[in-house]
């Protein structure tokens, strides 16, 4: 199986450390393989949604030049209320630099979108994935 992510963060260098470190539990624990759309803003947003099917959305806070990951939620949101497949697509929101209760803050009108540490966002992703798309404890 091959999990699809789409990925909203500005810098490259987590970008990479994230893609590395959760491809290689995937191969190592799962047997499976790692497909991340990357995405700086929201421009192509419609697009993906609509073209593509992804396992798990991640959604990073500050996304650099006064773009914020929470308007990015929002917009998401009103597109998945008319597209239900991908309104069920798991969401996490992240920051290396906001607190999580500032996360929460931002979004807790979506209900229950998990926030979660960048240094805890492999963990987090794997376990979303492993539970939801391979039944596993």
């Amino acid at each position: 199986m091959t999990i699809k992510i789409l990925l909203f963060e500005d810098s490259e260098t987590k970008m990479e450390s994230f893609r590395e470190y959760l491809a290689l539990r995937l191969k190592h624990e799962l047997d499976s393989e790692l497909d991340i759309l990357q995405r700086s803003d929201d421009s192509m947003l419609e697009s993906d949604l609509m073209t593509n099917t992804f396992h798990i959305i991640l959604i990073d806070d500050d996304l650099g030049n006064d773009r914020w990951g929470n308007e990015i939620i929002d917009k998401i949101i009103i597109m998945t209320d008319e597209t239900p497949e991908a309104a069920r697509v798991p969401k996490i929101y992240y920051s290396a630099g906001t607190s999580i209760d500032e996360l929460k803050s931002k979004i807790k009108h979506h209900g229950n979108i998990p926030c979660v540490t960048f240094e805890s966002l492999v963990d987090s992703v794997f376990e979303r994935i492993k539970s939801r798309y391979f039944n596993q404890s």
